[in-house]
């Protein structure tokens, strides 16, 4: 089944994997520079601290579930002790925030705080309107999350999509909305124009007329998924400022490739007899322009997977060992595709256990193989992502 969705990606993992203690790889079977490199750290978050568009905070703060506006969004550094094993604070490009001249405005929602039990592992999820009240081109995000976080998306919902939440979950999801348990526990899959994995992570592209586009009929859901391996409860946060451009800014618009694979399962195999999975997925005529640039590649496996792998016609562009905390990838100089070529995509996995492993959402008992890159530039910039999620 094929699905179009507005959906973009920059960093970090998908939905609803724990860390667990298994193989992490070689990282050094790459075809291009990595930013933001995996290590163990693990952040607290303050209230939100609009920043005045140089870079430093003026001290203002919101409160929970809140949106505020500012000149331009950036967090203050995350702090705190380790809890699971996340990369450290980091960023897309090397670049910090916009100059005053490129900005519109900036907004930064926060999510209601909640309290993780020890060894419990929780997803939640609260809704809020597109604060901009117009069509926007992000160009600079910059979220925080708390202790024992393990991942963060910002989802970008059409009207369609929140109302089709509303009949699957039977809970009033019109934004904005009170912090609540998310469906499915939290496996849920919509577009996205920010994804961490770290407790401070900051968005911005690589050329200053690229943005995400950004609906005004939109509605934003952070989802956020936290784990606490500790004996005492601990108090969860998240927020994300979002900083729009300017008239006139942004003209390459971003978009991302997320191919997903639901539908295999891995039989117990030893490790020395890892079996590849793959699949292909070809674009529909005139979702890609016929000539396209992929900037950024990233990998999502789970414990018992040793390698990925992303190919055109053959010859791998992409491949990433490490499951745990893969690095995102960045393509100096972007990749040149061809808009009517295929795209195949395969996990090897091994299974060490006495069960076979099917998709799912944990990172122990079930397997996941995605690939995500990053694109320029779309032909719909109401509608920029393609995504296959084979059911």
């Amino acid at each position: 089944m094929n699905w179009r969705w507005t959906l973009s990606i920059v960093t970090a993992m998908l939905s609803g994997c724990a860390t667990a203690p298994g193989p992490t790889g070689d990282n050094s079977a790459r075809a291009g520079a990595p930013r933001g490199t995996g290590g163990d750290s693990v952040g607290g978050s303050s209230a939100s601290t609009p920043n005045n568009g140089n870079g430093a905070a003026p001290g203002s703060s919101t409160s929970a579930g809140a949106v505020s506006s500012s000149t331009v969004g950036s967090s203050a550094a995350a702090d705190g002790g380790p809890v699971y094993s996340d990369a450290p604070a980091g960023s897309l490009t090397d670049s910090g925030p916009p100059p005053k001249a490129s900005v519109s405005q900036s907004f930064t929602l926060t999510a209601d705080t909640f309290t993780v039990a020890p060894g419990d592992e929780v997803y939640k999820c609260q809704t809020f309107p597109n604060p901009f009240g117009q069509d926007v081109d992000l160009i600079y995000m910059d979220g925080m999350m708390s202790q024992g976080s393990h991942h963060f998306f910002l989802f970008n919902l059409d009207p369609t999509t929140v109302q089709g939440r509303i009949a699957v979950g039977g809970a009033n999801e019109t934004p904005p909305t009170p912090l609540n348990d998310c469906l499915g526990n939290g496996l849920e899959f919509h577009p996205f124009p920010y994804l961490s994995q770290q407790p401070h992570w900051i968005v911005s592209y690589p050329r200053p007329d690229m943005g995400y586009p950004l609906s005004a009929q939109n509605a934003l859901m952070i989802n956020v998924h936290f784990l606490n391996s500790g004996s005492t409860p601990i108090q969860a946060a998240a927020k994300v400022t979002l900083t729009s451009a300017a008239a006139g800014v942004v003209t390459t618009h971003i978009g991302t490739i997320f191919l997903n694979n639901t539908v295999f399962a891995v039989a117990p195999t030893p490790a020395s007899s890892p079996q590849p999975y793959a699949k292909s997925w070809t674009p529909l005529p005139g979702a890609l322009p016929s000539s396209y640039s992929i900037f950024t590649s990233w990998s999502h496996m789970h414990r018992t997977a040793v390698d990925f792998q992303a190919s055109v016609n053959g010859n791998v562009f992409y491949e990433e060992k490490n499951w745990d905390s893969p690095p995102l990838f960045v393509h100096s100089p972007a990749m040149t595709m061809n808009g009517s070529d295929a795209i195949t995509w395969s996990c090897s996995y091994y299974n060490d256990t006495n069960n076979t492993l099917t998709f799912g959402d944990s990172a122990v008992n079930n397997v996941m193989c995605i690939y995500m890159g990053q694109y320029y530039p779309v032909v719909d910039p109401t509608n920029p992502d393609l995504v296959e999620v084979l059911q």
